[in-house]
């Protein structure tokens, strides 16, 4: 990599990234974002939210021609506020209102508008926003009246009002749940050193786990602010272009303080969730579910509770498995050699440039017969397989298949990580 091109890589901005992803989805005959939140390779539908998003988004680049469009965007899409006061999911649906949260998730869109951009906006589009975003509020006021929201939008339902937040448990919150807090603390005017679970040397989230996206976990805005903020935008993964950066147009750079700066980092959730992330060409991920997991320094044991009877089912009683992902940089060893079987014992490695790691099956509780399989497959966690990609496989699973046992059993899986030295 040139200095050039990592002098333009300190320079992109995450409203940057969502103006470029509003673009390419953008119709030059309606004006609009066409995307459908489900399936991106449709382009027939036109979703209100992101559309505000992308408007803001405009307005936030500060030129001319951006924020004419921006407000031409805005004035067509106030139209499709139906009698409730709330905006449909998708313009199709009007006067249909699916989503309660809606209402909530623009409101900060004109609040944005109205505090920074006040002096472009011009009387009449000032004022419309407004009727619009008191109807909004006064529907979301109702809808708190029949039901209470959950903390993290009954914060966001507070600081639209311009009302103190109350005290929130932040230690379960997903990607997508800090980046709509983090909306909500820009919202409320608050500026705190916040403690989000981020490695800026992966250059990615560590908390709760995202999906997988083919064979990296799927970005999160929180993770593209965040990367703007540490002032490192080296990741393809975060560059690359992807439909959820149009909600980068709601954030702003924060102070964090990062949960560790290490090239790899284990974690584990309260759930049983395992997942080991370390880096090469792209982000690598190792990914489990557990019945116990323990760290010790650069080793980690998981353990698999089998308390019930097996029972043949059509998955083959792969009832101890691990995923990693499949890249042309990854290779995986067992006793040190190419094989698609290993038993209880048997030491598997897997191997990338810089890293490797050893896996080690053991029964430690209880009677059984045991084989282990290593093929390709897929996480639970992975969403994208379906359509064209119905068949792909962008994992490698390590998988203890079950022949005959009796309950209870306990596997222990022990991992140990090794930083391989440049040479």
């Amino acid at each position: 990599m040139t200095c050039v091109e990592e002098a333009l890589k300190k320079q992109v901005r995450a409203v940057d990234l969502a103006v470029a992803a509003g673009r390419k989805r953008q119709s030059p005959r309606t004006g609009f974002i066409h995307l459908f939140l489900n399936d991106e390779t449709a382009s027939d539908t036109i979703p209100i939210y992101e559309n505000f998003c992308f408007a803001l988004a405009l307005f936030r680049l500060k030129t001319g021609d951006a924020v004419l469009e921006g407000k031409s965007l805005i004035e067509r899409l106030l139209a499709f506020q139906a009698p409730c006061g709330n905006f449909p999911i998708y313009l199709h649906d009007f006067p249909k209102c699916w989503d309660p949260l809606n209402p909530l998730k623009i409101a900060p869109v004109f609040l944005l508008l109205i505090r920074h951009f006040d002096a472009v906006l011009g009387v009449e589009l000032k004022d419309k926003i407004e009727s619009s975003l008191n109807h909004l509020l006064g529907l979301a006021q109702k809808r708190r009246l029949e039901k209470s929201y959950a903390p993290l939008w009954e914060n966001r339902f507070l600081a639209c009002m311009g009302m103190s937040l109350v005290d929130i448990d932040s230690s379960l919150f997903s990607a997508i749940d800090w980046s709509e807090w983090v909306t909500t603390l820009t919202i409320a005017e608050r500026s705190e050193k916040l403690s989000i679970p981020y490695n800026p040397t992966l250059e990615s989230f560590i908390g709760m786990p995202p999906l997988q996206e083919k064979g990296e976990p799927r970005p999160s805005p929180i993770e593209w602010i965040l990367a703007e903020s540490s002032q490192k935008f080296s990741s393809q993964r975060l560059l690359r272009d992807h439909p959820d950066q149009i909600y980068c147009a709601m954030l702003y750079p924060v102070l964090f303080a990062p949960s560790s700066t290490e090239p790899d980092s284990f974690y584990c959730g309260a759930d049983g969730t395992f997942r080991l992330l370390w880096k090469g060409s792209s982000l690598h991920s190792l990914a489990a579910q557990a019945s116990q997991i323990k760290f010790t320094g650069n080793q980690a044991e998981l353990f698999f509770d089998l308390s019930e009877e097996m029972a043949v089912c059509r998955d083959d009683l792969f009832e101890a498995s691990l995923y990693c992902d499949f890249s042309s940089e990854t290779q995986v060893f067992v006793d040190h050699r190419k094989a698609t079987l290993f038993q209880l014992g048997s030491l598997i490695t897997i191997q990338t440039p810089g890293f490797s790691l050893g896996i080690r099956f053991e029964l430690i509780q209880g009677e059984g017969d045991f084989c282990g399989h290593l093929y390709r497959g897929n996480r639970p966690s992975q969403p994208v397989c379906k359509g064209p990609r119905l068949y792909e496989a962008y994992d490698w699973k390590i998988g203890l298949r079950t022949l005959r046992r009796k309950a209870p059993c306990q596997i222990r899986v022990t991992l140990v990580r090794n930083r391989e030295k440049d040479d």
